[in-house]
């Protein structure tokens, strides 16, 4: 597994950061490297549920989705609904970037004043059943990128193995939080995530 550690600055558009983005092309490049000269059928498909003003929203074959109608996205959408619109539609990813709100008080700020109010059950589990949807639509060999204050990712139970965790320490100010990015592979059968289990440890 590669792990690296950065000290850089991180703003509210953590893609916009470099050392972010670099890695966020390397895996997009690799599963376009395969389409384009493996043979795969078909053409890369992309998603991201947190798009806010970001990249993805102008990158070829990934749908969007934010909350916020100012953005330009293709969904305005609670996160677990539109997992369940993924799902309903049947894509299946070959990458799922996953950036959403990373506390309590970021997703208030960014569901509240809207004309969406913060529920419960947001509170008690934030995005586990978005999370569960999605990962099924995952293409196996995919990938799915995380960002937040943990390295929890989609996690094993889903059917994911860590690959690379970069740690991004805020330069400016040293007392906040450390920046997770996280890249998991979508794994063929529980043989393999047994053995990919024994190697994370």
């Amino acid at each position: 597994m590669i792990m690296s550690h950065h000290i850089t600055n991180i703003t509210s558009q953590p893609f916009d950061n470099k050392l972010i983005r670099k890695i966020l092309d390397r895996v997009i490049n690799r599963i376009n490297y395969r389409y384009l000269n493996e043979s795969v059928p078909g053409h890369p498909l992309f998603v991201d549920p947190f798009a806010n003003d970001s990249f993805t929203n102008y990158l070829q074959g990934c749908i969007t989705n934010d909350l916020n109608p100012k953005f330009n996205t293709n969904y305005n959408l609670e996160f677990k609904d539109f997992a369940h619109e993924m799902k309903e539609i049947d894509h299946q990813f070959d990458l799922v970037i996953f950036d959403p709100p990373y506390s309590l008080r970021q997703l208030k700020d960014n569901y509240d004043g809207i004309g969406k109010d913060l529920k419960l059950w947001q509170t008690h589990n934030m995005w586990g059943e978005g999370k569960d949807v999605l990962a099924q639509l995952v293409k196996v060999g995919g990938y799915v990128i995380s960002l937040g204050w943990t390295t929890a990712g989609f996690g094993r139970k889903r059917g994911f193995s860590k690959r690379e965790v970069h740690v991004f320490e805020q330069q400016a100010r040293e007392d906040r939080y450390s920046l997770f990015l996280v890249v998991e592979q979508k794994l063929q059968t529980k043989l393999e995530l047994q053995f990919e289990g024994i190697e994370e440890e």
